[in-house]
């Protein structure tokens, strides 16, 4: 296993290439890639190798992520893969690339003290497997046009290059209201803009200049429709995205449809023309929802996860919890909550709330309500009073991430 810097990525690409691809041509797009996404720095960039030739690869970037208004350092895993003819064990001593290539990320998160780890899955339940559980679902509707509401939209126009402070400034209070999400740093940003130039982007700006949402999208023409596409959007309130609906909406005479993905908690046909969400088929214009779950996240330092969040003021009581990490250890501790904050201490007991690591990671980020997680058989209880103290971090918005890595 090595960390390879700058004068090694053609090799990563490769990997990555080997890893993924369907064809040897692709290895343009690979090299490109790598190098194009600069957030990616020296040392991120991992190589497992034998006898000297890669066998799989993995990428670990250095985030801040915001929960619960509370800012955390998050490793952000990608690119994990194992070359074709290396899977299943064949052809490596010992066997399990890919989990031995897991386990050196895990530990490099420890070793840059990186509180959380996140990464987006291929197959979620081969990350369960180290302490990975889910902590996002997203909604993405599609929307007839003739079912958004119409109305104002003044303040929303195409993006101009002396809007990026306050584009990046309207961004940063999005993510500290919100859950989940992360920062972007001008790596970031540079990433954003370069994916932003295959479709638009327009920003919403109030009467004194400053900006307070935007939407990138793209004209996608699908089932001989064309689709406007919201592949990225932030708004600063629920009269922003109306703003933003209603921008759509006037649309109609170049789009049948609107897609946008959005957050599990905002139940977006109640601000359309047509609520239904038909039970059957239908002959009029009505909404359609998928959902999806997206991001998994693993807890690595619970003290300074917990000890972070700004939690509701009421909230007052003990709860002693015991975590069963995938490594085969107990992390028994007890959180104290009282006005607003949290303080975690080492514990000795066996624990009111015991969950798996993966479970835990739902509760503690609001995913999943503790009192849920012990009537759906996820976790076990001495004392129901412990599991309704824990109900206090899914008190918020929903974990919801618009960074992809």
């Amino acid at each position: 296993m090595r960390w390879v810097g700058e004068d090694e990525l053609d090799r990563v690409a490769e990997a990555r290439m080997l890893c993924y691809a369907p064809a040897l041509k692709e290895l343009s797009r690979f090299t490109e890639g790598i190098r194009a996404d600069r957030r990616g720095v020296p040392g991120d960039f991992l190589l497992a190798e034998q006898d000297g030739q890669p066998v799989g690869t993995a990428t670990s970037h250095s985030f801040s992520m915001w929960l619960r208004g509370g800012r955390i350092p998050c490793q952000g895993v990608g690119f994990v893969g194992t070359l074709k003819t290396h899977r299943r064990g064949s052809r490596s001593a010992g066997g399990g690339v890919a989990s031995r290539i897991m386990q050196e990320t895990l530990r490099k998160a420890r070793e840059r003290e990186e509180v959380v780890s996140a990464l987006m899955p291929f197959r979620g339940s081969f990350y369960e497997h180290f302490g990975y559980g889910f902590v996002e679902r997203r909604w993405t509707w599609t929307l007839p046009l003739s079912t958004l509401p119409t109305g104002d939209f003044d303040g929303i126009e195409f993006y101009r290059a002396e809007d990026a402070p306050a584009l990046a400034a309207c961004r940063q209070r999005i993510v500290e209201a919100g859950e989940c999400d992360i920062e972007r740093g001008p790596a970031g940003w540079d990433w954003f803009m370069r994916k932003a130039e295959d479709g638009l982007l327009a920003v919403d700006r109030d009467p004194s200049g400053s900006i307070r949402g935007y939407l990138a999208f793209q004209h996608v023409h699908q089932n001989a429709k064309d689709t406007v596409n919201v592949t990225e959007n932030g708004y600063e309130d629920l009269e922003g995205l109306r703003r933003q609906l209603h921008f759509l909406a006037s649309l109609r005479d170049q789009y049948s449809f609107a897609a946008l993905t959005l957050p599990a908690d905002l139940p977006l046909n109640w601000l359309l023309r047509e609520r239904q969400i038909p039970h059957r088929l239908v002959n009029h214009a009505v909404p359609e929802v998928r959902p999806c779950v997206r991001m998994q996240l693993r807890v690595l330092d619970h003290r300074r996860l917990i000890e972070s969040m700004c939690l509701p003021t009421d909230a007052r009581g003990k709860a002693a919890v015991a975590v069963q990490e995938n490594e085969g250890h107990l992390s028994r501790f007890t959180i104290d909550v009282s006005e607003g904050r949290a303080g975690v201490s080492p514990s000795g007991s066996d624990g009111e709330f015991t969950c798996a690591d993966n479970v835990w990671s739902a509760i503690v980020t609001g995913e999943l309500p503790a009192t849920q997680a012990v009537r759906l058989g996820l976790a076990s209880v001495r004392d129901i009073t412990a599991a309704r103290l824990l109900d206090v971090f899914a008190q918020g918005p929903v974990p919801f991430c618009s960074e992809y890595f």
